[in-house]
């Protein structure tokens, strides 16, 4: 059976009873009454995936798309996923995720006929980003936003590159494209360059674990259909564009397409926007793009998705990128353990925890961190330290820590992102300054031991022998401890 989105909901179901739950009562997405639910939700600890059935677009109509929340929102969501036991732990995760990029499947090609995202098209004037239940997602935000992955093609290796940027809705068929200057940036400049649009198109709903494969962060002539292939482990299935044709192929399994394209020399004012940081994104006008919609495809019965961030700290969308740094570290030091990125408490920290071989490990292993996406602090830990957990974070930062001798800070020379809110910065500037701490014990040199209870005893004690079964369960549980 071909993965798609309605494929996952299924696995859900069967795998996660209770994580998947139908809204009937009308809802109006445009109203952030989505995000409330959402919100309350999370307040109470609750992650299930959510089907809203009764919305309203944009027109304040009843809409005949449905809302989809919640896909990826926990770790046992990913699991589901990646078709891995709901055993594997974080850093297991992560290294399935490079697993996968490295078993890349090439896409097929089928028959318009054979697509369901193209069971009904509208082109031209008919399409109308007001006919879809589009979120606004927080207050202040610049309007709806659309925050799904776009697809864009390399004009001269002809790859594809898939990546996740905000589209403010600004009337029926143009948004204000946010773009920050990594690969689809130089795939438009090249066709700006020309004085020639760029064309494009966002997938709104398809499976997880194609959003996760949009996410990768590797070499710029990697054709992440073919990594998205390696995450469904199956080929992508592929359909030409109504706009485009064969120049620009797009998922034939996708739930909803908005085919455009990015207009060359022309900017236009676009934000704030709640970003992942857990703060607004500032209006922007020069990384700004004006994408103009020339078609919308869609399934008969589409559901439309979002995403809230940084809603209840979740790294798991961007667990592909938390891969990719255990990638780069390990390559500098390869007895890296684990590396510890994403969610609002690390969006430009990376926590990471070795087995020191010697004295310049840490400062190795930060530094090839800190030359990767956007972190901007690095905090080095010994094996023993669960980088997952922020109080043996924050033990080890009290008790292994001399800041005079172990925290190093670089004065702005690196490369920022536009979001920090810390930066101030215009779009030629974005510089920032960083900080390594090595919190790891000295090499070769004695240290006070840590305090444990032994371990023939922790083996030998059984608490059912102890605390009956009924006063254990009764025990409330303490979810306060771990960030994620």
């Amino acid at each position: 059976m071909v993965k798609n989105l309605r494929t996952f909901i299924k696995d859900v179901q069967e795998k996660l009873p209770g994580e998947f739950i139908r809204i009937k009562k009308e809802i109006n997405p445009g109203d952030y009454e989505v995000t409330a639910i959402i919100k309350k939700l999370d307040e109470m600890k609750k992650f299930p995936v959510i089907l809203f059935e009764n919305v309203l677009n944009l027109h304040g109509e009843k809409s005949e798309v449905r809302v989809l929340m919640n896909e990826l929102i926990s770790q046992s969501k990913v699991q589901v996923v990646l078709d891995i036991p709901l055993t594997t732990d974080r850093v297991q995760i992560a290294e399935k995720c490079l697993e996968l990029e490295e078993k890349k499947v090439k896409p097929v090609v089928v028959k318009k006929e054979e697509a369901p995202v193209k069971k009904i098209i509208q082109l031209g004037e008919e399409a109308d980003l007001y006919d879809l239940p589009i979120l606004r997602h927080h207050y202040m935000d610049g309007g709806p936003y659309i925050v799904m992955p776009t697809v864009v093609r390399d004009r001269e290796s002809r790859v594809y590159n898939l990546s996740f940027h905000r589209m403010e809705v600004k009337n029926p068929r143009l948004t204000g494209f946010y773009s920050s200057p990594r690969h689809l940036w130089k795939i438009f400049k090249d066709f700006e360059d020309r004085n020639e649009p760029c064309p494009a198109a966002t997938i709104i709903g398809h499976h997880p674990a194609f959003n996760m494969g949009s996410a990768y962060k590797g070499p710029f002539f990697t054709d992440e259909y073919d990594i998205i292939g390696g995450y469904l482990g199956e080929p992508l299935r592929l359909v030409p564009s109504e706009t485009f044709g064969d120049n620009l192929l797009v998922p034939a399994d996708a739930e909803i397409i908005i085919e455009g394209v990015l207009l060359p020399n022309e900017r236009i004012t676009e934000g704030p926007f709640g970003e992942a940081t857990g703060y607004l994104g500032p209006q922007r006008y020069d990384s700004c793009l004006k994408f103009e919609v020339r078609a919308i495809t869609c399934r008969k019965d589409a559901m439309y998705v979002s995403i809230i961030t940084p809603e209840g700290d979740k790294p798991w969308m961007d667990m592909p990128r938390e891969g990719a740094y255990l990638r780069r570290v390990r390559e500098a030091v390869p007895s890296v353990k684990a590396v510890c990125k994403g969610g609002r408490h690390a969006h430009y920290n990376i926590f990471i925890s070795m087995k020191k071989m010697a004295p310049g490990d840490p400062g190795r292993a930060a530094a090839a961190a800190l030359s990767f996406d956007h972190s901007k602090n690095v905090f080095v830990f010994d094996e023993d330290i669960n980088v997952f957990n922020p109080t043996e974070i924050l033990w080890a930062l009290a008790t292994r820590v001399q800041p005079h001798k172990q925290v190093s800070i670089i004065k702005d020379i690196l490369r920022g992102n536009m979001l920090d809110p810390s930066l101030q910065v215009t779009q030629e500037d974005i510089k920032t300054s960083g900080m390594i701490i090595d919190a790891t014990r000295p090499f070769g040199k004695p240290y006070s031991p840590v305090s444990r209870c032994p371990e023939d005893v922790l083996k030998r004690i059984d608490l059912k022998d102890f605390v009956d079964k009924d006063t254990l369960n009764d025990i409330p549980l303490d979810r306060t401890t771990y960030w994620c």
